[in-house]
This record gives structure tokens, sequence and C-alpha cells, in this order.
């Protein structure tokens, strides 16, 4: 869902969606949801899918690649199933066991 939402957003060294964090291919988009799900500046990588974010050159969009509304509910409800649920029961689960 984030690379169809937010894949065609322009890389920019000055925001979280630059060449190394960004939704362009599911290995990239896996790299950006990891570093989401441990808590690490999500909130920055949210801010940086809002509407005032500029499409990549190569796209035929002429405002805006990002959503809020979007970005606001793909991001708090992917944090809230990963950092309180799973991680929760990932630790439960190691916990059992020893």
């Amino acid at each position: 869902i984030g690379m169809q939402v937010f894949g065609k957003i322009a890389l920019d060294s000055e925001t979280e969606i630059n060449s190394k964090n960004n939704f362009r291919n599911l290995l990239q988009a896996l790299q950006v949801l990891f570093r989401s799900a441990t808590g690490e500046d999500w909130h920055k990588i949210m801010l940086a899918c809002y509407d005032a974010a500029k499409c990549d050159a190569n796209v035929n969009e002429k405002y805006s690649c990002g959503t809020t509304v979007g970005a606001i509910l793909y991001f708090c409800t992917f944090i809230f199933l990963c950092m309180f649920l799973m991680l929760n029961l990932f630790v439960a689960v190691i916990m059992d066991n020893f």
C-alpha cells in the first residue's frame, strides 16, 4: 500500500524520504517500515509524505504526490499494529520461553 500511495514522492536529502528511505521498491519500503516499527522518527517520515511532498521528475503529476489523510491513516495504523501489538506479542513469547 505504501508503494502505491507514496512511491512517487521526490527524493530529497533534507527530508526523511531520501535515497535511502523511500517507497520506490519493495526492499526500500520494507526498510522504511522497519525503521518506523522501531519508533525511529516515524513521525518525520509521516510528515514527509503529506500533501506538500513534491513529485518525482519522471511522474506526470501536476501538484503533489503525498496525501495528508492517507499518511496519517497509514502510519498511525501501522504504528499501532506494530509497536503496540506485534512487538508486545514478540516480547511475551520470548519471556514465556525463559
